[in-house]
């Protein structure tokens, strides 16, 4: 069965169904109310934010860095999709459907023994069509887990390449004062103040030489996307966490 025709993926294609929406539209909602009363959130740089679909990315020491990216983008939870490994996520009708009240998760297979199940072109071709209606967005963490606050952990690949497959730009962002409004192994948050900062987009096309680039050629510009995207990201955290 083609990907796009498997109703196990509709929620991802076109309008979602109210259940869905009704749902992820009052948590960013309920969101907004503890960013403004609770954990005063202020945001620097939303004219760097895109007029077109982007892939936001930032550094990542909190539970609620999903959220505060949202807030941070004034588009609610509907807007944004969110890579999930498929065998833990899409397996269980109960897991998928919890989860997708409150984020759109897309499904990426995580390779066993080297073999993967889920076809990488799928999941390009969920997000393509994910974000052709109404412009919406990604968010990636390229830590790939939650780091040490004041430490960037070494930027993984896959953001800067779905950016080149997608034809998309990567939004930088860094994040401060969640690892101190919710700590790793705390359950519930603190009234602490936070900051994010959302930094000038990565465009994929500056660099690639031609429109027509080899898996070679793509897979050197995702290398130096990345290290494009971990210079800002490093660079602006550790000012922060300096100051």
């Amino acid at each position: 069965m083609e990907v796009l025709d498997n109703p196990k993926y509709a929620y991802l294609l076109g309008k979602q169904p109210f259940y869905y929406k009704i749902w992820k539209t009052l948590f960013y909602y309920y969101s907004k109310a503890v960013f403004t009363f609770y954990t005063p959130l202020k945001v620097h740089g939303r004219k760097n934010i895109p007029e077109t679909s982007f892939i936001f990315c930032s550094n990542h020491n909190s539970h609620m860095d999903v959220a505060l990216l949202s807030a941070a983008a004034q588009k609610s939870f509907n807007h944004f999709g969110m890579m999930a490994a498929k065998d833990y996520w899409f397996d269980s009708w109960t897991k998928r459907t919890l989860i997708n009240t409150v984020m759109n998760l897309i499904p990426i297979d995580r390779k066993v023994n080297g073999v993967s199940v889920f076809p990488i072109k799928d999941t390009i071709k969920l997000c393509k069509t994910f974000m052709s209606y109404h412009q919406r967005s990604l968010i990636f963490f390229p830590e790939g887990t939650r780091g040490t606050p004041g430490k960037i952990l070494p930027f993984k690949k896959g953001a800067a390449r779905f950016a080149l497959d997608l034809g998309t730009p990567i939004l930088p962002a860094v994040i401060y004062g969640s690892h101190k409004a919710w700590p790793r192994g705390n359950f519930l948050m603190r009234p602490t103040a936070i900051e994010v900062y959302i930094l000038e987009p990565i465009h994929p096309d500056s660099f690639l030489e031609n429109d027509n680039p080899s898996e070679d050629e793509l897979s050197n510009a995702s290398k130096k996307m990345t290290t494009a995207l971990e210079q800002a990201i490093t660079k602006k955290a550790m000012e922060l966490y300096d100051k």
